[in-house]
């Protein structure tokens, strides 16, 4: 009988194996890379060390397969979202849906000590930015020839920029101190930048404005 395995990185790993990555991911998620102790987590789980290193030489490397495992669950829910020529635009919701329910885990610190850290996994994560922004794009152009977007937008630089302010932004302590839900923070960026502030028939006189 064929044992069955799950990839996690460049290694191909017992489907036994995948409770104890599952939640070695919560307790990083939760507490942070640097907080995260290999002796700590075994003594929660009441398994040796052994089990552990017996796929990994060091901390380092286990909790790079950790980051993985997380990351490429993002990946796979986002590259699952197929381009919707007729609603352009909620492809482009759905998008940001997966991104932001996942950003909303983490803390900027590990974002930050996963840059620092851990270059391979970082270095996927910004092909995964890139291959984001195409999709975003794309959706952008067909909603442009929809005329549902005005023409003199720079549709690449604007979907450059909505992946900036999700990435800068929307934090974990930022969303424990809103009064909104998640979801009502979703709904309420995506009407920001989509459909802006000013009432429909209402636009702001950019001239009033001086150039410095």
């Amino acid at each position: 009988m064929e044992l069955k395995t799950f990839p996690v990185g460049n290694k191909e790993l017992p489907e036994k194996f995948r409770p104890i990555i599952e939640y070695a991911r919560q307790k990083i998620m939760a507490y942070g890379i640097r907080n995260f102790t290999v002796e700590k987590f075994v003594s929660d789980l009441h398994i040796s060390k052994k089990t552990i290193y017996k796929y990994f030489s060091t901390k380092e490397e286990f909790i790079e397969a950790v980051l993985f495992y997380n990351y490429n669950e993002l990946f796979s829910s986002v590259d699952a979202i197929q381009p919707d020529d007729k609603d352009p635009l909620k492809t482009v919701f759905m998008v940001l849906q997966e991104i932001f329910n996942n950003i909303s885990k983490m803390s900027s610190e590990l974002v930050y000590d996963v840059k620092l850290f851990y270059p391979k996994v970082w270095n996927s994560i910004e092909k995964f930015r890139e291959e984001v922004i195409d999709k975003i794009y794309n959706s952008f152009i067909i909603a442009q020839g929809m005329g549902l977007i005005r023409k003199d937008i720079d549709l690449k630089f604007n979907a450059n920029l909505i992946m900036k302010i999700i990435q800068t932004v929307f934090q974990p302590e930022f969303l424990i101190c809103s009064s909104y839900s998640l979801s009502d923070i979703i709904k309420m960026f995506i009407d920001l930048m989509m459909n802006g502030l000013m009432e429909k028939d209402k636009s702001f006189d950019f001239s009033l404005i001086e150039d410095k």
